[in-house]
Formats: C-alpha cells, structure tokens, sequence
C-alpha cells in the first residue's frame, strides 16, 4: 500500500498543506510541527516524490535541454522544435552539450539539476538506463531518441526505419549490404536490429561493423570494409554523420555513391537534403520529436505525479541519388 502525503498529515494530525511545506523545508511551519510531521512520516514509512516537491516549489519557468552533439544538424532539428513549444508557453531554455562518446552526460546533467530547471529535455542520453532513472528521481526527464521505461519519453520506431532502409537496397538488387553501427548501448541497438532481422528474412548474410558517433572514425572503417577483400555494394550508416563518412571514403577512392556502392544515412538531416549530397536518408522528423518533446514537459510541470507518457512516431524512408542499382 502507497504512503500518501494525505495519510502523514493525518497521523500528524496536521493538514496536508503543512505536510508538504514541512517536506520542502519552506516557511510557515513551526520547528515542533515540523519534527512532529517528519516522525509520523518515518513511522509510516513514506517517501515523499522529490520530483513532485521540487516542480512545486519552482515557477515552472525553465527547461534545461541536453543535446548530445553539436556537430550533428539533427539536433539542430529538434532543438527548434522544442524552442518553438518553450516560446509560445513562454519558458525559458538553459542548454547544457555533452560529447560524442557519452562521457559528459552525467555531468551536463547534474549542472542543469543544480541550475534548478524544472524539467530536462534530453536528446540522445548515452547513459545507462538504470542512470537516468536515477537521475530522473531528482530532476523531471523526457528522454528523446530512445525510451527509457517510467521515464517521459519520445521515440522514433528505428526497427521500422531500418527495416525500410535495408528493404530499399534489397530490392535494388543488393545481396552485399553491410550496416555501419553505432556502439552498442541501452536504447541505441534497434536500428541494428532492424537491419539484421531484414536481412536474415531476404536469406541474406547480416554484416554489421561497429563504428562511433565521428563522422571521421566512419570514414576509415567505411575505406576498410572497401578495401576489403569482399566489399559490399551497399552500405547502410546509422545516421547522416556516419554515411557522410562514407561519402567521404568513397570520395577519396574514386568511387561514385548510387553507381559504385549505394549509401543510406538515417536521420534525413539537413546536410543530407543538399543537391550535391542528395544522399537516401530515413527521416526521423526532429522538429516535430522536438515539439512532442517540449509538450510533454509542459505537461509534466502542469501534473508532476501523472504516470509516464511515451510518444512514438514512424520514419520515412527519403530516396535520392546515393542509391541505385548494383553494378553488373
């Protein structure tokens, strides 16, 4: 059974207005009442939501917002669109930038929950989920980009996407396709997964090799899987970043994507869109991930004790010039 406020200010023999000041350590309570409220609260067990108490005690005025990268125009995406929503409610926007490698998230974190914002909207955590969970008792979160159970969240179906991408070059013709993966971590492996699974469906040999978020790192394991003894005559990259890499060795090679070997990016950021680029991308609509996102922090500073929402939308696949046929 669930200890509420309502049943210390009760034992206490005080109202529930006085419970929660006591919990916050605000004015208005005396010393004896507030030892009085916080025993009957220890006798009962209850565990007040520091979240809850912690919206209340803010104006609801400010969001932190996390971005993992900002070499990468997706979050240039969905920082507008959650911008567009903070604006029209009239909130206020404090940014914290974390690294490719993940290795700042905990510590952007931490700054923007001692920085007192109220709710944080963070795009592409690499985190464990256990850790932002844990981050998330102390400061409200709306993960983007993945989904983290118990926690607000905003996703794009990445199996569906993927699925999409790998059938695209399946139907061109392609048996050899290999798959340019992120590093492997909670939240991140779907789009992996997606591939694999289309490929094993078709009778077809998955080839995943493991790169990073550096459009430079994919570079060089793009020219290795090209210089290989058995290249692949497409390649499908994680993100836009990743498939400009290999834009970038096939550059280098001589070799002309859609003709030579087909590139498909995800993401369909706006480098992507370029006419001498014009590379196949899945677009995952970062704006509109952006206004959901803002949306549900707003509505988490409205109800601080409404369950979890998750939001889910589908990518499409956007086809250009980067993708073609096999060479005979």
């Amino acid at each position: 059974m669930r200890i509420t406020m309502e049943d210390v200010a009760s034992r206490a023999g005080v109202s529930r207005a006085l419970v929660s000041l006591a919990y916050r350590d605000r004015p208005g309570v005396s010393t004896e009442t507030r030892d009085r409220i916080l025993s009957a609260g220890r006798e009962l067990g209850y565990v007040p939501n520091r979240v809850a108490a912690r919206l209340a005690s803010r104006g609801g005025n400010t969001l932190g917002v996390f971005l993992q990268d900002l070499h990468n125009d997706l979050f240039a995406d969905l920082f507008e669109g959650s911008r567009t929503v903070a604006d029209g409610a009239g909130k206020q926007l404090m940014l914290g930038v974390g690294a490719l490698d993940g290795g700042r998230d905990a510590e952007v974190l931490e700054t923007l929950a001692q920085s007192w914002v109220d709710v944080v909207i963070a795009f592409g955590l690499q985190m464990p989920d256990a850790e932002v969970r844990e981050m998330a008792e102390r400061v409200p979160l709306v993960c983007v980009l993945r989904g983290v159970a118990d926690i607000d969240s905003v996703v794009s179906d990445n199996r569906h996407g993927a699925r999409a991408a790998t059938r695209h070059l399946i139907e061109l013709g392609h048996r050899e396709i290999a798959f340019l993966a992120n590093p492997p971590s909670d939240g991140y492996m779907d789009r992996r997964h997606g591939y694999a699974e289309t490929m094993t469906a078709a009778g077809l040999r998955p080839r995943v090799v493991e790169t990073t978020y550096s459009r430079e790192t994919a570079a060089a394991d793009a020219g290795a899987l090209l210089d290989a003894g058995d290249p692949p005559t497409a390649i499908f990259a994680h993100n836009d970043q990743a498939a400009m890499g290999v834009l970038d060795a096939l550059f280098r090679r001589g070799l002309t994507p859609g003709r030579e070997v087909s590139v498909v990016g995800y993401d369909n950021s706006s480098p992507s869109k370029v006419p001498g680029v014009a590379l196949t991308s899945v677009d995952v609509d970062g704006v509109a991930l952006g206004r959901s996102a803002a949306e549900l922090a707003l509505r988490r500073i409205a109800s601080p004790m409404a369950p979890a929402e998750w939001r889910t939308s589908f990518p499409t696949l956007m086809v250009r010039t980067t993708t073609g046929p096999p060479l005979p």
